[in-house]
């Protein structure tokens, strides 16, 4: 017997206990009715920022340099140049994502971008998810000073969420002892930690988190589920990712593992988990530990990986991710690649020590300009990569996450603690903006008023060149 080639676009492979993972969409779950219109896709936005400015000196000359990580999205997004925005740290990244001055260190004078979008979408303010707003990144400076680090306010010009700074944790929140949920609150302090639930003899055999779905898997792959061998490989494929997000914060290695609940050919090796980097945060003046730039930008693309992954299952439609807060002081060392170049991060010094001695004027060629070229090369490998994750899942209409979604990348400031020219970028959001590269002149307020006027919140857009 044949079966109809239809699948529920929120079909689930479902295992033990509350174990369910979401399947990527396959051509079966497009509609067949030749009167029905692509599903829409769901209303999304993220704030993706980066401390310590991307000095003017370095936008003149487009998607190179140290914007170089930047020129893979070069026809998936809109950069703009030109934006006068808030001057200091503490303002330009308080507001970065607002357009208005602070009213303390944990208020701001309004909403966040992605919040309004949010709260315009759904009836009850927030979408129907598992969570609203998730955050994660890497900071070292400035613990008790939100307006650097959380980029996604509510209403009341509150934070709307937290920031997850280790790569496990967002995991183990996402995907752990409850996937597509959240994790078990700690306990009261001074009582005793209640013991860990004892696995049933079937999870004692599990080494993985898709050992419980075998049997669904192989179900999939055969000609029974007449699925076409496209849908099939997608399949395939959005598993063995799950399984390396898996591996890579866990440190159970994928090459030669045995049994017979093995679902996957491995053929990459993880990333051992203990060598994830967590950064720990303080109120110091001083800067985090000598790190090696290598580690840093492991760490925070396995926190990529798994935060595009919670996206795609539908974990969450709004949040951010950091690299670098607001005047934090990163200092890097090892072997690094800006531009094609290779250099020692050691010799770049201690990010924003070096921010300050390159200036508000900066000249190319200057020792302390071409260092903070390097940093900014490293913020923006980070970033891109983060934006680019959201590239390879697909909608029910056909087009990435990225290009149905309001991805706004920002800074705090344009050079050193000069808000002039700061640097934004942002992605179609369902063809509502236009690649490219733009030179505006207006206010930050007035920018992202614009933004938000295309995105549908009403108002009239005073900046229109990137507008489609």
């Amino acid at each position: 017997m044949r079966y109809s080639r239809s699948l529920n676009r929120r079909t689930l492979l479902r295992g033990a206990g509350s174990i369910a993972i979401g399947l990527p969409f396959l051509d079966e779950m497009r509609t067949r009715s030749v009167w029905a219109a692509p599903a829409a896709a769901p209303v999304r936005a993220f704030n993706i920022f980066v401390g310590g400015g991307i000095p003017k000196v370095f936008q003149a000359g487009g998607l190179v340099g140290p914007l170089a990580p930047l020129a893979p999205l070069a026809n998936k997004m809109s950069f703009v140049r030109g934006i006068m925005g808030l001057q200091g740290h503490v303002l330009g990244a308080g507001g970065a994502f607002i357009g208005l001055p602070l009213v303390n260190d944990t208020k701001m004078g309004g909403p966040s971008i992605d919040n309004e979008i949010m709260r315009a979408a759904y009836p009850t303010g927030k979408p129907p998810t598992p969570i609203a707003v998730q955050g994660a990144g890497y900071h070292y400076k400035f613990l008790d000073n939100p307006s650097r680090w959380v980029h996604s306010w509510d209403a009341q010009g509150l934070p709307a969420a937290g920031l997850v700074a280790d790569p496990k944790v967002l995991f183990s929140t996402l995907f752990g002892a409850a996937p597509g949920g959240m994790v078990a609150p700690p306990p009261v302090t001074g009582m005793p930690a209640p013991a860990p639930p004892q696995p049933t003899p079937d999870q004692k055999l599990a080494t993985s988190i898709l050992d419980t779905v075998v049997s669904q898997y192989k179900f999939y792959m055969s000609d029974a589920s007449n699925l076409t061998k496209g849908s099939r490989t997608k399949i395939a494929d959005h598993l063995d990712a799950v399984q390396q997000l898996e591996s890579r914060v866990s440190g159970v290695s994928l090459v030669g593992q045995s049994g017979s609940s093995k679902v996957m050919t491995c053929a990459t090796p993880p990333v051992p988990g203990a060598n994830l980097l967590v950064p720990i945060s303080h109120n110091g003046a001083a800067g985090g530990p000598v790190v090696p730039v290598a580690d840093l930008i492991t760490s925070y693309k396995a926190m990529a990986d798994t935060f595009a992954m919670g996206v795609a299952c539908d974990l969450f439609r709004f949040g951010f991710m950091e690299i670098c807060c607001a005047g934090d002081g990163f200092m890097l060392s090892g072997p690094y690649t800006v531009a094609g170049q290779a250099v020692d991060m050691a010799g770049a010094g201690e990010s924003h020590s070096t921010n300050h001695a390159m200036g508000d004027a900066p000249t190319l060629g200057a020792a302390a300009t071409t260092h903070a070229g390097w940093f900014t090369h490293v913020w923006l490998e980070c970033s891109s990569y983060m934006i680019q994750q959201l590239d390879k899942y697909v909608d029910a209409n056909g087009q990435t996450i990225l290009d149905n979604s309001f991805v706004l990348l920002g800074t705090d400031l344009g050079t050193n603690h000069v808000g002039d020219s700061v640097f934004y970028a942002m992605s179609k959001a369902g063809g509502k903006f236009k690649p490219g590269i733009y030179d505006v002149n207006g206010t930050l307020l007035s920018f992202l008023s614009s933004c938000k006027s295309a995105m549908g919140l009403g108002g009239t857009p005073s900046m229109t060149s990137f507008i489609a």
